[in-house]
């Protein structure tokens, strides 16, 4: 699983970012820490920029809310491809991972779960 190599190696790794709220943070951090192309090539995917404090746009947390104009649309996106089944079986396999790393499972995941 994803957890014994990670936590193998963890201590090796420059930087660990995590796509949480504060996803465009670590996307700040990674640009700052590796310089470009990278910085233009997460902007233009992410948009971060225009969110980050260090860029003048305040604390924003990126949360993935579908509505939202400046949402990853993810939730809206992960619907299309997974039902309550493979939602279950998916965590099934990852859990341990869940449980190691102490990664929360997602909103999106729980929706799913509760309307199958």
């Amino acid at each position: 699983a994803i957890y014994y190599d990670l936590h193998r190696n963890i201590d090796q790794y420059d930087f660990v970012g995590r796509m949480d709220t504060n996803f465009y943070f670590h996307l700040e951090t990674m640009a700052t820490r590796y310089g470009e192309p990278l910085a233009t090539i997460l902007n233009e995917t992410f948009a971060y920029q225009q969110y980050t404090a260090s860029r003048g746009g305040g604390k924003h947390e990126n949360i993935g809310i579908s509505e939202d104009y400046d949402g990853t649309q993810a939730p809206a996106k992960v619907r299309q491809f997974y039902t309550a089944h493979s939602v279950r079986r998916a965590l099934e396999y990852m859990s341990i991972n869940y449980v190691l790393l102490g990664l929360e499972i997602p909103e999106w995941a729980r929706e799913i779960l509760r309307e199958g």
